[in-house]
């Protein structure tokens, strides 16, 4: 074939669009791992169980690596990556203490071994190894707000720390295949902002930004031979796939566009075939005003899809909810606290520092909410939220207790009921009632229900309703009563204190596993 048509041929084949497909698609489908450089196994969570497993890519078979015994019903493995030669996999485990400790499991399964544990740096993440095998690229988000960018070593367990960033923290790092350098995302100084990528020598000797505005540019991963680093940028109005030359550790080049508009997509590393392996959430969240009688309706929001936790004000003149804000993360999403003036329409966002919020509720005078969640010093409780000015009041530090805090709610005089220890609390209006769920029943004014998995509770009058596996329920004298509310999300919910309407979460999302074949060229052709 002629030289010329050679050329053609091959430019063609550049800008064709890589063939994409699904890898898993399970309820709980988990996406905090990362692929084996052969592409055969991605390292993942169990959903029915919480053990680390590898997810077998040709047949979306699962193997457990680790077995919980039974006194481990709270322990669960999160960020996982497994090493270069896939004979071990790194994983951030959930202890019996209540925080993360930094293990090492056998590739075939098997007694997993702690390398780090350390309560002041009680949140890990392990995403890369070195090419040797012997180091650990990890994150560490330490109790005073400092998250670190270190190496940790597979045989010894020592750290050595290359970066501190303050309370901000990667969303994503990744290992050079030569071992030279890192990349990862973040933002100059201390307000949040867009992020970009940098690359820094693995000794931590030098850094440079390769990636910067327009736009939010995040979670970088190399390619199969180390010239381009693929990322996330929604620099085109919506999120998709980029690449940019590096040489040296610096860009050599602008960055190109691999792939547009793959919405809330999660790089999650690229094989030595050059194929892309990356998590995609689907779905949406709303916000449903359900009548007494009638059929629920969409709140109109200026973020819609992204909505949730509702919480009527005691006047009901306010409505509270929690919503999505900014890139999509690999583990909790950022989420604000919104207020919306009913009678106007008006909403704005409350700029409360929590790390995490899962629930709000006001209080009887209007003037402060009471979240659920953890704040940015690792602390996870009940915090009380300023409607003012988003000024932050820590109420309860509860150990042991996950990122989405503990229940909580208002008695009259504006003191807070704690559930420790509990699944959901709620206190009546007038505060004669507090109903408390445990995980196998439900106890209120002398009754008790055998229900369990309940997660939240809210009076309605003298009912209680309550939500269960993603099912509302209506708990009275006559027993327990499924409710029908369309498409519910499962979530926190509020009734309404004049008209007894409901505020609930509409719809939810889902995570899946997806490959974009042949991104880069496969590593066996570059040599």
């Amino acid at each position: 074939m002629p030289r010329h048509l050679l050329i053609l041929c091959a430019t063609l084949a550049l800008q064709a669009e890589p063939t994409i497909r699904v890898v898993w698609d399970v309820a709980g489908a988990n996406i905090l791992g990362a692929p084996t450089p052969d592409g055969r196994f991605l390292s993942c969570v169990d959903p029915s169980s919480g053990d680390l497993a590898l997810l077998e890519t040709a047949t979306g078979q699962l193997r457990r690596l680790t077995r919980k015994g039974p006194g481990a019903a709270k322990e669960f493995a999160y960020f996982s990556a497994p090493s270069r030669d896939g004979a071990r996999v790194a994983v951030a485990w959930f202890n019996e203490a209540g925080f993360y400790d930094l293990r090492v499991v056998p590739g075939q399964g098997g007694e997993p071994r702690v390398l780090f544990r350390n309560e002041e740096s009680g949140f890990v993440q392990p995403t890369s190894w070195t090419p040797d095998n012997q180091q650990i690229l990890t994150l560490f988000f330490r109790k005073d707000n400092i998250s670190q960018i270190a190496l940790v070593h597979a045989g010894t367990g020592a750290v050595k720390v290359l970066r501190s960033l303050n309370w901000v923290y990667p969303k994503r790092m990744d290992i050079s295949p030569d071992g030279r350098w890192i990349a990862y995302d973040s933002f100059g100084g201390e307000q949040a902002g867009p992020r970009d990528i940098y690359v820094l020598a693995i000794d931590g000797s030098s850094e440079t930004k390769v990636v910067e505005a327009p736009g939010e540019d995040l979670f970088p991963v190399w390619s199969p031979d180390g010239t381009e680093i693929l990322f996330a940028s929604d620099r085109d109005g919506t999120m998709g796939a980029w690449s940019v030359r590096v040489e040296n550790g610096k860009a050599a080049g602008k960055p190109r566009l691999v792939r547009p508009d793959l919405k809330q997509f999660l790089p999650m590393g690229v094989t030595a075939k050059g194929d892309l392996y990356y998590g995609l959430r689907t779905g949406s969240n709303e916000i449903a005003l359900m009548p007494e009688e009638g059929k629920p309706a969409v709140l109109p929001t200026r973020t819609p899809g992204r909505n949730s936790a509702p919480a009527w004000s005691r006047d009901g003149k306010r409505l509270a909810y929690l919503s999505r804000r900014g890139a999509e993360n690999f583990g909790v999403q950022s989420v604000v606290i919104v207020v919306r003036d009913l009678d106007t329409g008006g909403e704005r966002d409350l700029p409360a520092r929590l790390a995490t919020i899962a629930a709000v509720r006001w209080s009887p005078d209007g003037e402060w909410l009471l979240a659920s969640g953890s704040d940015g010093k690792g602390r996870a409780g009940l915090f009380k939220v300023r409607v003012r000015d988003g000024a932050i009041r820590t109420e309860v530090v509860a150990e042991g207790a996950g990122h989405g805090g503990i229940p909580g709610d208002w008695e009259p005089d504006g003191k807070v009921v704690a559930g420790e220890d509990l699944q959901a609390v709620a206190v009546s209006r007038d505060g004669k009632l507090t109903a408390r769920a445990t995980k196998s029943t439900v106890v209120a004014g002398g009754q008790e229900w055998a229900v369990d998995g309940v997660t939240w509770l809210a009076w309605k009058g003298a009912s209680l309703l309550a939500s269960r596996g993603g099912v509302a329920l209506s708990l009275s004298g006559e027993g327990v009563r499924r409710l029908a509310w369309p498409n519910y999300d499962g979530g926190p919910f509020s009734v309404h204190p004049q008209t007894g309407s409901i505020a609930f979460g509409l719809g939810g999302t889902r995570s899946q596993i997806w490959v974009m074949e042949h991104v880069f060229a496969p590593l066996d052709s570059q040599r």
